[in-house]
């Protein structure tokens, strides 16, 4: 993030959960001189938003490796929203969005992580201004042409790659784009940025009130079709950039701040910049149209319109200086470490020679023979690989970005990519861009297995065990375990509540192929759930019975001619017989004896006739039914006794 007085009053965050007020309700907590897991010492407060603070801090690991400027910022969840579960979802997916966006012109996140209740993003620090400081600071007249195409064309390419990645920005705006000491411009704030395909974020909060900092965009900025609700698309940002470009070249806003649903076309001429070509006019323009289908349809026809013009001449003179101060640091840079170079390098004749044997070699061969160096030539190693140093990282981002991928192509094997990274940082520990990577591959797996869970999650409480394709519950967790193999699914209260009914369902109605289904699903998903132990003990005891009774019915469909497994089907009845003769001994009348006995004839279509336990049970409703019978007939009941012995008579004939 950008060091700038200014900061906090031009941050927006839009980071937001349905149903919980914005508003700091509690007193704000000092983190300065805090540090986050032993690593990002809190020094200053650089911004302040909805739901968050965002803080410059350093980092306390580059700084042990000699990092001249060992920082970072961090944005940190308020107090009162860290024990709300959404709200790290949220900064975990914020974190996901921008990681998904690599390019020089957006924002780098590095990691995403928590401590002492803290949730936090660490992202790049950027030295710099916002756009609106520097559209301030060009009044009355705005920027020349040549200087504002610089960073029209940088808006331009990463808002265009965003697209082509499926993204809208959403909230594009001047105070959302940084303007580096280095003349680079950055974008931020895509938390609450959306995917073409989807509406709204589920966690946003729903505000009609366009004045409202709850809303997920800027009204003076927001296209027609926003302000009318209408699902995001790339045409709002192409909106939103065409009003920056304006800015830049007159410092005013083309319809005078007024949101573009309230613009009055009768009344309202657009005029053009005074620093824009004649010829340039009219492609600005169609990209400021109200309305979306007389806008220009891409960003890239605008940048490339804009180019062609103006592209291959000189910069302007304050673009220039700039680049200028970028290039004198660039040299001090190289003097300084030419100089370290040479302070460490101060090699023996014996030692010079070793190195110019050595010199010609390619970086993947000095990589292979790297171990054959004796350790008493520690500095002839050190000068070697300070030579090779960018191409040793180059081969190990290549072989990141070529790392092995599960079955399906889609998840890369992070083990891998971990073991490539600490290799590489066991050569050149102090590496910016290796810490990077490794935060980036951290970060990814978090959202990996975050997303995935959730999908479990969900499928679980719906009761959803038999779908196939990416929905089918053992791929995702054969998934879950090929992204992080220690990783442990938990799955909520309310998700096993509903498999525990499912599973109590299945035996009740003794459905093989579902207890077979739901005893699966058990061992993948429930493993580590606290009360999960007696119903999967349950499982594993009737588990190799239910499938031989699940042989049994598909040799039976199939015309096999073939033998019950009776002691298979003792196990598995073992519970319902049970309960049978629980009930039976609790019988106080025939009305109850008579019900017992409608479920055990319903379930005797299930077994055979000469299987043990039914048999067992039937001796005893024969005999209570008799019982009954003559009870009944001391009471001179004749006609109710006689059909009780004749049922008992019945059963007793069955039997035999």
């Amino acid at each position: 993030m950008e060091n700038t007085q200014s900061t906090a009053s031009v941050i927006d965050d839009k980071t937001l959960i349905a149903g919980v007020s914005p508003q700091k309700t509690a007193a704000p907590i000092n983190l300065i001189g805090k540090s986050l897991k032993d690593r990002y010492l809190i020094e200053s407060l650089i911004g302040s938003g909805g739901m968050s603070d965002i803080y410059r801090a350093k980092d306390l690991h580059l700084e042990a490796a000699g990092i001249n400027e060992p920082y970072v910022a961090i944005k940190v969840l308020l107090q009162q929203y860290s024990s709300i579960p959404e709200a790290k979802q949220i900064l975990i997916k914020e974190a996901r969005k921008t990681q998904q966006l690599s390019h020089p012109n957006i924002i780098r996140v590095y990691d995403v992580d928590s401590h002492d209740n803290f949730h936090f993003i660490v992202m790049e620090w950027l030295d710099g201004e916002t756009l609106d400081q520097v559209i301030k600071r060009s009044k009355p007249m705005g920027l020349p042409f040549k200087g504002a195409n610089n960073l029209i064309q940088q808006i331009g390419e990463a808002l265009t790659y965003a697209h082509k990645m499926g993204i809208v920005h959403t909230d594009l705006k001047p105070s959302n784009i940084i303007l580096t000491r280095q003349g680079n411009i950055k974008i931020f704030d895509f938390g609450i940025a959306s995917a073409v395909q989807l509406n709204f974020d589920k966690y946003a909060i729903q505000n009609n009130d366009l004045s409202s900092p709850l809303t997920g965009y800027t009204p003076a900025y927001a296209s027609f079709e926003q302000l009318e609700g209408q699902s995001p698309c790339t045409a709002d940002d192409i909106f939103a950039f065409s009003c920056i470009v304006y800015e830049l070249l007159s410092c005013k806003h083309p319809y005078q701040r007024v949101a573009a649903n309230k613009v009055d076309l009768q009344k309202t001429s657009l005029k053009k910049p005074k620093h824009l070509n004649l010829l340039l006019w009219p492609s600005l323009k169609k990209g400021l149209a109200i309305h979306k289908e007389q806008r220009c349809n891409s960003i890239q026809k605008i940048n490339n319109d804009f180019s062609r013009k103006v592209w291959p001449k000189a910069l302007a003179i304050t673009t220039g200086i700039v680049i200028t101060a970028a290039a004198l640091q660039v040299y001090q840079a190289q003097e300084k470490e030419i100089d370290n170079l040479n302070n460490l390098i101060t090699l023996s004749d014996d030692e010079q020679k070793k190195l110019n044997g050595f010199k010609n070699l390619s970086t993947i061969d000095l990589l292979a023979q790297l171990e054959n160096i004796p350790a008493e030539q520690r500095l002839l190693k050190q000068g070697l690989l300070r030579e090779h140093r960018q191409s040793l990282i180059n081969i190990a981002e290549k072989r990141i970005i070529n790392v092995t991928k599960d079955a399906t192509g889609t998840y890369k094997d992070y083990e891998q990519v971990n073991q490539i990274i600490e290799n590489a940082l066991a050569i050149f520990p102090d590496s910016i861009r290796l810490s990077q990577l490794q935060a980036e591959a951290s970060s990814s797996r978090i959202a990996i297995i975050d997303a995935l869970s959730e999908r479990l999650n969900i499928l679980l409480l719906q009761g959803r065990y038999n779908e196939t394709g990416d929905n089918n519950i053992d791929k995702i967790i054969a998934d879950l375990k090929f992204v992080d193999f220690e990783f442990k699914f938990q799955p909520k209260d309310d998700v096993f509540k509903v498999y525990n009914d499912a599973f109590t369902l299945a035996l009740t109605e003794h459905n093989i192929d579902r207890i077979t289904r739901l005893i699966s699903v058990g061992e993948l998903a429930f493993a580590y759930h606290s009360d999960a132990k007696a119903l999967l003990d349950l499982g594993k005891e009737i588990k190799s019975s239910v499938a031989l009774l699940a042989k049994y019915n598909a040799d039976i469909n199939n015309g096999k001619p073939v033998n019950y497994p009776y002691d298979a089907a003792e196990v598995f009845y073992a519970s319902t017989f049970d309960q049978f003769n629980e009930d039976l001994s609790l019988v106080e009348t025939p009305t109850a004896l008579m019900k017992i006995d409608e479920k055990i004839t319903e379930l005797e279509s299930q077994i055979p006739s000469d299987f043990t336990p039914l048999i067992a049970v039937k001796k005893i409703m024969a005999g209570s039914y008799l019982n009954y019978g003559n009870l009944y007939i001391e009471k001179k009941r004749f006609k109710t006794a006689k059909q009780l012995i004749k049922r008992g008579n019945e059963l007793y004939t069955l039997i035999n």
